[in-house]
């Protein structure tokens, strides 16, 4: 990371998100503030994504994972109980930017701090305010628990949370994840819905998607932010449980494809790959 400047692969995934909503029409996600808070007019964003068609399964997973992402969020919340909503490693998220949002809505934004401060002056210099309330937390989850931090911003341990953590796991070490799961299954005393995505370790990949993604893995290295962790579903499944978690859902690529593009299994090439994950506390309470 460069001080001053927000993550990389951050700010490609806030370009995927907006390029998504001119090129593709917004057909799985809809966001409003994706161009706007990428600073850039419509038609270079627009230009930079008809320029990069290699680009186009990256956007569609990056798609697919926030529209799993709102679904969750939209099941789990109660109105009742106002909806805490927990960031993980924000970047620039417009989770608490939307135009007419939940009533009670409290955003929690986790993010290195460097890239936390980058992104509140990036926002005030494109006048992007929050429309709820926003708390900014800055935590590096490699080396610091994210649950007292939460705590002190002013989380409410007696309210259900629902965690949002994308784009994040692979960048970490395992030591890192496990961690920081455990530190989400102490947010609530009630109930914690967590939404992730993982990758399969690429020697259960098909040869040409292992190629993939050895290449796009070389890239995100070459600007100092290497993938270090890769999970079995099993694997994934017992470390959640350990924590507390129990598994709802589990998308392999194949099931996310059919689910938000509508194309059969047995046409998606390189089965398993990236996964979409739904787990929860106390679901049996």
């Amino acid at each position: 990371m460069i001080p001053g400047e927000p993550s990389r692969t951050a700010w490609s995934v806030a370009m995927h998100r907006a390029a998504h909503q001119i090129v593709d029409g917004a057909s799985v996600f809809a966001d409003p503030v994706a161009v706007p808070i990428t600073g850039w007019p419509s038609r270079r964003v627009a230009d930079d994504a008809t320029q990069h068609p290699e680009r186009r399964p990256m956007r569609a997973f990056i798609a697919a994972r926030h529209q799993f992402a709102r679904q969750v969020v939209q099941s789990v919340a109660r109105p009742a109980d106002g909806l805490q909503v927990v960031v993980l490693g924000a970047g620039l998220d417009t989770t608490a930017y939307q135009p007419d949002p939940p009533t009670g809505l409290h955003v929690f934004e986790v993010d290195h701090p460097a890239t936390g401060a980058w992104k509140r002056d990036h926002l005030a210099r494109e006048r992007i305010a929050p429309t709820t309330r926003v708390d900014y937390v800055g935590v590096d989850l490699e080396s610091e628990p994210a649950d007292a931090a939460l705590h002190a911003a002013g989380l409410d341990p007696s309210r259900p949370v629902a965690v949002i953590w994308l784009g994040v796991l692979v960048y970490l070490t395992g030591a890192a994840v496990e961690s920081t799961i455990a530190a989400m299954s102490r947010l609530s005393d009630a109930r914690v819905d967590l939404v992730l995505d993982y990758p399969e370790p690429a020697d259960r990949l098909s040869e040409h998607a292992a190629a993939a993604r050895a290449a796009r893995a070389r890239r995100v290295a070459g600007i100092g932010e290497p993938w270090l962790s890769s999970y079995t579903p099993t694997a994934m499944s017992g470390l959640l449980q350990h924590h507390g978690f129990g598994v709802v859902e589990d998308l392999d690529s194949a099931d996310w494809v059919k689910r938000y593009f509508g194309i059969p299994r047995d046409r998606v090439p390189g089965r398993g790959g990236a996964h979409l994950v739904h787990a929860a506390t106390q679901l049996t309470g």
